[in-house]
């Protein structure tokens, strides 16, 4: 019997849906790895087992589960987060040479090492078609190119807010949601940027955590 459950390839991926046999005996925070379509193969995080009668339409799977990762995948995952330093300097070195207006923010290597995909900040769009062919000739292997915000690079490299913890992009948070400076004026918080923004610059996740209870509060009154 098949199970169905909710997962996330990297941090700045929106989590998707992958089935696994029961078998498996699979838990929310299980590093699993996954086939997805074209056989490749990638790590990912477990973050619960749906249901598909409480979601609204009928989950779309994305892979297959086909083992909780053993000491020898955690060794492979070791390795490609080693590799990947390699990886990030040459792209680097092509962007100046190709003189593009981009940032590299981060690197990744799929598990079975058949896609390396590079994370990058630009304020518009980039024609990055030399560059891929010259690192698809390096690397020889399929090659992705995403454009991320500010927002993804926060939750990439983590750090420490002002609260003295480590930010929750980084930490437990799946997925942005908006965040506006209603939010801030419902909380009576200072119009202070400094002290309302994050490490991203943009105004700090944890503002929406509170939200409901300043205002169940306003209810109330």
């Amino acid at each position: 019997m098949e199970k169905i459950f909710e997962i996330q390839v990297r941090k700045v991926e929106k989590t998707c849906y992958a089935s696994g046999e029961e078998s498996l005996d699979i838990k929310s925070g299980d590093i699993v790895i996954v086939e997805f379509a074209k056989n490749t193969q990638d790590h990912a995080k477990v973050w619960s087992e749906i249901n598909p009668s409480q979601l609204a339409s009928k989950p779309v799977i994305s892979g297959k589960i086909l083992r909780k990762a053993n000491e020898q995948d955690m060794l492979i995952i070791k390795e490609n987060e080693l590799l990947k330093n390699d990886a990030f300097r040459i792209c680097n070195e092509k962007i100046k040479e190709i003189n593009l207006e981009m940032k590299l923010i981060d690197v990744t290597y799929s598990f079975d090492r058949t896609i390396i995909t590079f994370y990058y900040w630009a304020t518009g769009r980039v024609d990055f078609r030399k560059l891929v062919k010259e690192l698809a000739s390096i690397f020889n292997c399929r090659i992705e190119m995403r454009q991320i915000g500010l927002r993804d690079e926060a939750k990439i490299k983590g750090g420490y807010g002002i609260c003295g913890q480590e930010i929750c992009c980084h930490r437990f948070l799946k997925d942005f949601e908006p965040i506006t400076m209603k939010l801030v004026k419902t909380q009576s918080l200072p119009l202070d940027m400094s002290k309302i923004s994050g490490l991203c610059g943009r105004l700090m996740c944890c503002l929406i955590f509170e939200s409901k209870m300043y205002e169940n509060t306003e209810d109330k009154e």
